[in-house]
């Protein structure tokens, strides 16, 4: 791919900086293939990828949390106690 550094660059008004954060598994030949929906359509636009290999221990769940995440934060902080929530008004029922 070649740049055209000649040209100047300029910004297009009405659409802000995006930034989108995904994992992906590359293909066997190292090839990563990438598709990023923006709101603009038909435009030149910057774009900047920084591929970091992810290492073994940091997988997630079907939620997006670490594993184990919340068997290691459940207990972290035995001082934390909740305060007293004092008295609540009586409300009528509900009909």
């Amino acid at each position: 791919m070649t740049v055209d550094r000649s040209a100047p660059f300029e910004y297009i008004v009405g659409m802000s900086s995006k930034t989108v954060e995904t994992r992906a598994h590359t293909t066997k030949d190292g090839r990563l293939n990438l598709s990023v929906d923006v709101e603009l359509a038909d435009a030149d636009v910057a774009v900047v990828v920084t591929v970091t290999p992810v290492t073994g221990g940091s997988d997630v769940d079907e939620n997006g949390w670490p594993e184990g995440f919340f068997y290691r934060v459940a207990g972290s902080m035995p001082e934390l106690r909740r305060g007293s929530q004092g008295e609540f008004e009586e409300r009528p029922p509900l009909e």
